[in-house]
Order: C-alpha cells, then structure tokens, then sequence
C-alpha cells in the first residue's frame, strides 16, 4: 500500500539513501532533507510503500529576488517569465527507488508537490530536470502530464549547484558533469484551480 506524504524525521534516512544512488554523492545532505521539515518556505514529499520510503521531491517557495540562488538561469526568456512571478514554486530534487520506477511513485510525489505549491499561492510552478548525457530526460514524462512545457536546457547546470571545486559527482559522467539542466514551467494566475483534469 502506497502512502504520499509530508516528510518526518524519522524518513530522512530512507530518502538520503534513495539520494545518494539516484544524485551523486555530493547533491544532498541529510542537513537539505532536515531543513524541508523546519522551513516555511521548503517541504519534502516522500512515497512510502509498505512501510518503506521510496521516494521523495523537495520543494521550494520563492520570490523573483531568490531566483539566483534558486535556478541561476542564464539571460533568458525564460528567467524574464520567472521573474514576472510574485511567488513562484520549484519542484526540485525528484528521485524514487528502482524498485518502485514504472509504478507511478514518482507521479504521485510531483502531483502532490504541485498540489501544495498551488494552495501556497504559487502562480509559476517549475521544475529543473536532468538530462543525461545519453540524452535521457528523468522526469520528462511526469512533467508533460502535469502540463509543464520544457524550455532552455543548460549543459553543466548541476556543476554550479553543489560546492564541490571540481563540480557535481554525477552518478552517470562522473566530475564534473556534463549533463544538461532542463528548466519546465507552468504558470497559472489561478493557483488554487484543478491542474489533473
């Protein structure tokens, strides 16, 4: 039986675990699962089956000033469209365990984050992919059907998102990652209306 969630304490093992499989080493912190818990402007949602964490997206509320340290886009279209926002929501760091991939776990945790991002007012809700250097887009279907459009894809993006001097750990191309980061947005000037369907 599956259960999606609000993150506890006593969670933040299990999604570490999923973190440093799925992520690399050096992406997340129990530190970054523990500030979800006691932040007013971050939650963390986690899939539990059987008993078991499977998975988990953290989430972060911000304004057009934060989006440096939030994305850190380029000069874009797309970073003018996040800044036109008042508050704007990003689904972040989404990863679920191999053994629960195909089962809708991962849909489950990015419906329930945009879910909340909405009732907190958010009228720009986006997400940063990653796209691997074979080309593969982790989440890209998830996105779609939530009705989030892909956009600007910046190559080496996780480099510039851990402190690491020798950049991101990736799991898949090694240090420093060659992987693209692939901003998907949404926007809604109704943020409390149906987004399902």
């Amino acid at each position: 039986m599956r259960a999606v969630r609000h993150i506890r304490r006593e969670d933040v093992p299990g999604a570490l675990a999923i973190s440093l499989v799925e992520l690399g080493s050096d992406y997340l912190s129990e530190r970054d699962f523990l500030d979800a818990i006691d932040s007013d402007s971050q939650f963390c949602i986690v899939s539990e089956d059987d008993g078991r964490i499977t998975g988990f997206g953290i989430c972060r509320v911000f304004g057009p000033s934060e989006e440096p340290e939030v994305l850190g886009l380029p000069d874009c279209p797309e970073r003018e469209i996040v800044l036109s926002h008042d508050l704007c929501g990003i689904i972040d760091s989404v990863s679920v365990d191999d053994s629960v991939k195909g089962t809708g776990a991962g849909s489950a945790i990015v419906e329930e984050c945009r879910r909340e991002l909405a009732s907190r007012g958010c009228t720009l809700t986006c997400a940063m992919a990653w796209r691997s250097v074979s080309g593969r887009t982790n989440i890209a279907g998830i996105l779609k059907r939530l009705g989030m459009r892909e956009s600007v894809a910046i190559e080496g993006y996780w480099n510039g998102m851990v402190d690491s001097p020798e950049g991101h750990h990736c799991p898949e191309c090694g240090a420093p990652c060659r992987c693209h980061g692939v901003f998907w947005y949404m926007e809604s000037r109704f943020p409390h209306t149906s987004f399902l369907g």
